[in-house]
């Protein structure tokens, strides 16, 4: 079981990038947009600073690598 919701979204991403061919470029969409709701939830940014943080650098990262993909 996941966690929390980012979890969730990073192990669907992760699954995504087991393909042979690797990440998708909609995978990485679709986990930019969980992180950044994640980070965004008032509730998340009063009891969960530190995994905000961790939620904007994924989305951060992620949008960076998104630019390579192939698929």
């Amino acid at each position: 079981p996941c966690d929390d919701a980012l979890d969730c979204a990073c192990r669907s991403h992760d699954k995504d990038c087991a393909n042979p061919k690797g990440c998708s470029s909609k995978a990485d969409r679709k986990l930019v947009v969980a992180a950044l709701k994640y980070a965004a939830n008032p509730i998340n940014r009063l009891f969960r600073p530190n995994t905000v943080l961790k939620a904007e650098a994924v989305a951060v990262g992620i949008s960076a690598a998104a630019t390579t993909r192939k698929r």
